[in-house]
């Protein structure tokens, strides 16, 4: 009798713990970054936001989104346990400072114009005006690359009025980006040419080093069947086109 009311003991404790485990609240951070995270009270908060938040319902995880400055959201998820950032560009300097749980976006560097395509850096060189977000790694790489034809922009909607009213020539950034900004800007997105991409960025969802491998391998297959069922490429059209 004592040993099968130990045995029930034991197996209520199993419960209970499973239920405490698949009740806990990840935070995932982020910042401001359109057309990825745009904000959590928005109406349309962002391409990663609404994946990461479908994935979590199919994934059957409780997940939290805060927004902070990008810096501040970085320096959080590598101090706190159990927590995830997004989208973080996976690159060789930060290889070890996260873990790595899915790709989520893979926006291409390139020129984009409102006429002829501009393949290369070569071709972008010899343009007349190119405007470029102020401040950005593409300004310091066009920089150090030996341009002297930027017109560099406080904001990206100050860019995107530069080209389509013709007072560039092109601007150097993200295609993503710049579909999602020519269409809130209310021009038509359908106008723009984008050149043969001169880098291809990974963005990923990441998280702190001690985060749960089997919650990481859920929302990695979640991305994969919505990717699968046209979910991924659905909230990427509301955009971006």
């Amino acid at each position: 009798m004592k040993t099968k009311l130990l045995q029930i003991m034991a197996a209520a404790a199993i419960t209970l713990s499973g239920a405490v485990a698949q009740a806990e609240t990840y935070i995932a951070y982020t910042a401001s970054l359109p057309p990825y995270t745009i904000a959590a009270d928005a109406d349309m908060p962002g391409i990663s936001h609404e994946l990461l938040t479908e994935m979590a319902n199919r994934a059957g995880v409780e997940i939290d989104i805060q927004y902070l400055p990008w810096k501040r959201a970085q320096a959080t998820v590598q101090k706190t346990p159990n927590s995830l950032l997004f989208t973080a560009s996976r690159s060789a300097a930060r290889e070890d400072i996260y873990g790595w749980v899915v790709e989520m976006v893979s926006p291409r560097e390139a020129f984009v114009t409102t006429s002829a395509p501009v393949n290369s850096l070569e071709e972008g060189a010899a343009l007349s005006r190119i405007a470029i977000l102020a401040g950005t790694p593409r300004e310091r790489r066009l920089n150090e690359a030996g341009f002297t034809n930027l017109q560099a922009s406080k904001d990206t909607q100050t860019a995107a009025r530069l080209l389509e009213g013709g007072r560039v020539e092109a601007w150097y950034t993200l295609d993503q980006r710049a579909a999602f900004v020519f269409k809130s800007e209310g021009f038509d997105p359908s106008q723009l040419t984008f050149g043969e991409p001169t880098r291809v960025n990974s963005n990923w969802l990441a998280s702190n080093k001690e985060f749960p491998a089997d919650v990481s391998a859920a929302l990695a297959a979640a991305l994969d069947e919505m990717r699968a069922d046209g979910t991924y490429d659905a909230i990427l059209a509301k955009y971006l086109n």
